[in-house]
């Protein structure tokens, strides 16, 4: 087993658990990355709040999992790499020597990992990375940093309130400068849920989906966010019912309730299945965000 100390923040990480390298192009040679303006200070604040579980980690490349000196095994929660763009990066099997270089080139940049959440059967830790540079600075949050450069998208799971609002703006930055994932030559990103067929190349894979909801449903146990007029074909998301009152917790900071939603644009972030049509499942509150018109396609063509 390799494993290499992270002192610096071109760190290969996991997402759920597919393997996430952020390489030295994806960085650039910003040295102000890693120096926490306001946002990314306010995304290591609202994330990680006060870290006194924090723990210094490194890297296996082996495994592109964090390890701190006790054997904890991390990985970077709420982020996630698009499987086709790992693909077309080449990052699969060009991760190891992009971070050694970049370790090579930020000798100063520590991090560590804050426990979000418990053990998952993989034997995989979420976490909040914090990344500093070791001269008493404040810390800033790789995730976010990861999210600001293009690197990977957000994929909330455990940010709630003011941490996923301070990591969607990240990504937000990065979409409107065009960097990383978001440039003009990557994959897409973002789908239609008004052109259920876009999703065909998709299915199992983690997508950004932007519609108008046509119709809602439920039954005693489920509730239905319903894209179209014929649920066999259309794209529809799910809830279990006993995540309601977490959704509209979720939705009340903008204003919204779920049952209010019919006719307005939202967008929704997971896996999508096909099951009688693309089908995503609402895990945590944050997938779902209320939209206005002009930020969804309705030609199966949303831009990046």
């Amino acid at each position: 087993m390799r494993v290499i100390s992270l002192r610096a923040a071109g760190v290969a990480v996991v997402a759920g658990f597919a393997g996430v390298v952020a390489t030295p192009a994806a960085f650039a040679a910003d040295e102000a990355l890693l120096t926490p303006l306001d946002p990314m200070k306010s995304a290591a604040a609202a994330c990680a709040g006060t870290p006194e579980k924090a723990v210094p980690v490194t890297f296996d490349s082996d495994e592109a999992v964090l390890v701190s000196a006790s054997g904890a095994r991390f990985f970077a929660g709420d982020i996630q790499m698009p499987a086709p763009a790992a693909e077309i990066a080449g990052r699969q099997n060009g991760g190891d020597e992009s971070l050694r270089a970049f370790l090579t080139s930020r000798p100063d940049v520590e991090l560590t990992a804050v426990p979000a959440g418990p053990e998952n059967r993989w034997g995989l830790t979420p976490g909040w990375v914090l990344a500093s540079s070791g001269t008493g600075g404040d810390a800033a949050l790789l995730q976010a940093e990861l999210l600001r450069a293009g690197v990977a998208i957000f994929a909330p799971d455990r940010a709630e309130a003011a941490c996923a609002d301070a990591l969607r703006a990240a990504e937000t930055e990065a979409s409107q400068t065009k960097a990383g994932l978001w440039g003009k030559s990557a994959p897409r990103l973002v789908y239609s849920a008004d052109a259920p067929k876009s999703f065909t190349s998709a299915f199992g894979h983690y997508v950004i989906a932007r519609g108008r909801i046509v119709s809602l449903g439920k039954t005693r146990s489920t509730r239905y966010l319903n894209f179209g007029n014929y649920w066999k074909t259309d794209f529809t998301v799910t809830l279990k019912a006993s995540d309601e009152d977490d959704v509209n917790t979720a939705l009340g900071r903008s204003g919204w309730t779920l049952d209010a939603l019919e006719g307005q644009v939202v967008e929704i972030r997971g896996s999508v299945q096909d099951r009688d049509g693309p089908s995503v499942v609402l895990r945590h509150p944050e997938q779902l965000v209320v939209l206005n018109d002009k930020r969804a396609g309705r030609d199966g063509q949303s831009s990046n």
